[in-house]
């Protein structure tokens, strides 16, 4: 009895030997199908190319690599693999590295740029990812990218302070949810012109995929301040957002983008906050998905690029026909952007109306599918705010050419040079070429265009080509003289 027990028991350990010996090679199995299948996946939803050139698998690992370009670009990206297959990876675990979480593969990977073909080639830390794939299918990345600061020849400083990024998605890829985050980065020397500066920047998105393979969801990107020096002046942009989402509807989708912007000031101006909200309704999803997989197609010919643009004219034309037969509507629905002088807003509705013609053929059948009215509105102080600038700049040339003598000069007092601004605006406001169009409207000036029947109207009139700018000389003629 003894003797028969102490044999079962030892089948038993052996069969769980050759289990805990087995289950490596075939989740190693697995996930070699999964690794081909999802580049094949995100070679068609990409345009990018996902071209496996390496793979070899072991009992407990294996190792792969993976060239990622663009056809139309002379760089591609290098990523090496190094995979422990699941469930408990027994080369991590011997590493010290005890997760003890069942998983079907984790995934170590280094990527880098290569541009053979360039001398210039740029010098990038490489960015370092690790994949959890769970036993479900289910999957997970963390990668990040160290710091780096490099100044050329000429001075100019480039500072990027690391990127690191997260990712969640399913086992079909329908499900995707990212972040990433980059503390700053800056281009340029400090103090001088030219200089560009982000910081606190991320990026977030969370899409899941609808009807006829389309990506329902929001996104956005977030960048705490914007800097830019210039000629004796620093522009400086805080707390920018650009958002969006999408929506089903039936067999079509309503997307929604908002550019936020907290405040942007300069040496001595300062303005906002500001918004702007564009609502895009009834987009035809087959017609959109049709469009990007035959833009992706278009790219993987590498055909010369006057051919390649000639060729997504006549696509771009064919999706404009097809959204049209659903009478997509384009409105904004806000617009507003705040000054010390007071706040600019506007709203606007269009409609591209073409289930009865095909408005591919001719542009004339586009404009008469195209209805709608938008409309400006800017205070009257705003208008001369921005004027008196102009105004008094255009008095500095006419010193310069000797139009005006210093005792003409020095008679400009505060007083006289509202005067002159007032007396000087309406020319220029109406020699400006954006601010000719617009017409009074009590303590502001408006501007309305609107389409109808295939004729653009500027405040119900038919547009017509701007005037010639203000002549310096009737300037002139508004200075105080003896």
């Amino acid at each position: 009895m003894k003797r028969n027990t102490l044999t079962a028991l030892a089948l038993a350990l052996g069969l769980l030997l050759l289990t805990a010996l087995a289950l490596p090679f075939w989740f190693g199995l697995q996930t070699e199908k999964s690794y081909l299948a999802l580049l094949a996946q995100m070679s068609r939803r990409s345009g990018l190319q996902f071209t496996s050139t390496h793979y070899e698998r072991g009992w407990f690992s294996s190792t792969a690599e993976t060239v990622i370009r663009h056809p139309q670009l002379p760089v591609e990206f290098i990523a090496r693999h190094r995979i422990s297959h699941g469930p408990f990876p027994l080369d991590r675990l011997l590493a010290g590295d005890w997760h003890l979480t069942p998983v079907q593969a984790r995934i170590t990977s280094q990527v880098v740029l290569s541009a053979p073909a360039r001398q210039d080639r740029p010098e990038l830390p490489p960015l370092n990812a690790e994949t959890t794939f769970q036993l479900n299918g289910d999957g997970a990345l963390h990668a990040d990218m160290a710091p780096i600061r490099k100044t050329d020849a000429m001075g100019q400083a480039f500072d990027w302070r690391g990127f690191s990024g997260d990712m969640h998605f399913d086992r079909e890829w329908k499900k995707i949810r990212f972040e990433a985050r980059m503390p700053e980065l800056s281009v340029g020397t400090p103090g001088q012109a030219g200089r560009i500066s982000l910081s606190k920047l991320s990026l977030h998105s969370n899409l899941q995929e609808g009807g006829a393979g389309y990506f329902f969801g929001d996104g956005a990107l977030n960048i705490g301040r914007m800097e830019f020096d210039g000629v004796g002046r620093q522009v400086v942009v805080n707390g920018v957002e650009i958002s969006s989402s999408a929506l089903p509807g039936g067999e079509n989708v309503d997307l929604t983008l908002r550019y936020r912007v907290a405040d942007v000031h300069t040496t001595d101006e300062r303005f906002g906050p500001g918004e702007l909200t564009i609502e895009a309704r009834h987009l035809d999803i087959a017609a959109l998905v049709k469009f990007k997989n035959e833009l992706n197609a278009v790219y993987r010919d590498n055909s010369p690029l006057a051919q390649t643009v000639l060729i997504i004219a006549g696509k771009a034309m064919d999706l404009i026909s097809a959204l049209s037969r659903q009478a997509p509507e384009l409105e904004i629905t806000k617009l507003s952007f705040k000054t010390r002088q007071g706040e600019i807003t506007g709203k606007a509705k269009f409609v591209l109306n073409g289930h009865k013609n095909d408005v591919a053929q001719d542009s004339l059948r586009l404009l008469m599918a195209l209805s709608g009215q938008g409309e400006l509105s800017i205070p009257t102080p705003v208008l001369k705010h921005m004027f008196t600038r102009v105004i008094r700049r255009d008095i500095e040339a006419c010193q310069e050419s000797g139009a005006l003598t210093p005792q003409d000069m020095a008679r400009l007092t505060p007083q006289a040079m509202n005067e002159i601004v007032d007396r000087a605006f309406p020319q220029y406001l109406a020699q400006n070429g954006f601010t000719r169009y617009l017409v009074e409207d009590g303590d502001r000036y408006k501007l309305v265009i609107s389409m109808r029947r295939g004729q653009l109207l500027i405040n119900g009139s038919p547009w017509h080509a701007p005037a010639s700018p203000l002549a310096r000389s009737d300037l002139e003629q508004s200075i105080p003289r003896r």
